[in-house]
């Protein structure tokens, strides 16, 4: 045992699922068929709410929506063109959606599809605003089951993607307590600012 003295103990990196594209190809099916079942949900989507929409869909396919390769790409484009119409202010008749609403869009929604899937397994509470895509949305999130939830802004959400987007994936993934406590310090310094 003397020659391990020197090792140093590196905890193994939890891998994420990846969806085979086998696999991906049915899922995205499955999403395209969520959403034409929901045409009138999408229609009145800026009053009813977003978690609406996201209890229709099932874990696979916010997975996929969130995997960052071409699958996962065009999992979120597919999603995103019914979602920016959907959440964006109304538009005259016969007007379309412009690129920077749809950047705007895809920009709030992208966290929450990780956000939802943290929630399913259990790893945080979150209860999001009607539509994340406004710029004063609020949302409230709590990193720990037995922490109370706060309320914090579309703009702090994105600051702690940009900050610690690796350890809210593991947060949201696994729950692991490593990731928690860089989440939850990400937020006690963005409710400081």
């Amino acid at each position: 045992m003397a020659g391990r003295k020197g090792e140093r103990r590196v905890r193994s990196k939890r891998r994420i699922p990846h969806i085979p594209p086998s696999d991906a190809s049915v899922i995205l099916e499955r999403c395209e068929q969520i959403l034409e079942g929901s045409r009138e949900l999408l229609a009145n989507l800026r009053s009813v709410g977003i978690a609406e929409l996201f209890a229709r869909l099932d874990d696979s396919v916010l997975q996929l929506a969130i995997q960052p390769d071409s699958w996962g790409e065009r999992t979120r484009a597919r999603l995103m063109s019914d979602l920016a119409p959907a959440l964006c202010a109304p538009l005259s008749p016969g007007s379309a959606v412009n690129i920077e609403d749809v950047v705007r869009v895809t920009n709030a929604i992208t966290p929450c599809l990780l956000l939802e899937l943290g929630r399913r397994k259990g790893h945080i509470q979150i209860e999001f605003p009607r539509n994340p895509a406004v710029r004063n949305a609020s949302f409230r999130l709590s990193v720990t089951p037995s922490v109370p939830v706060r309320t914090i802004t579309a703009e702090a959400i994105t600051k702690i993607v940009d900050q610690v987007g690796e350890a809210l994936v593991g947060l949201c993934y696994f729950g692991d307590n490593e990731s928690r406590e860089i989440v939850e310090a990400q937020l006690i310094e963005s409710a400081r600012a």
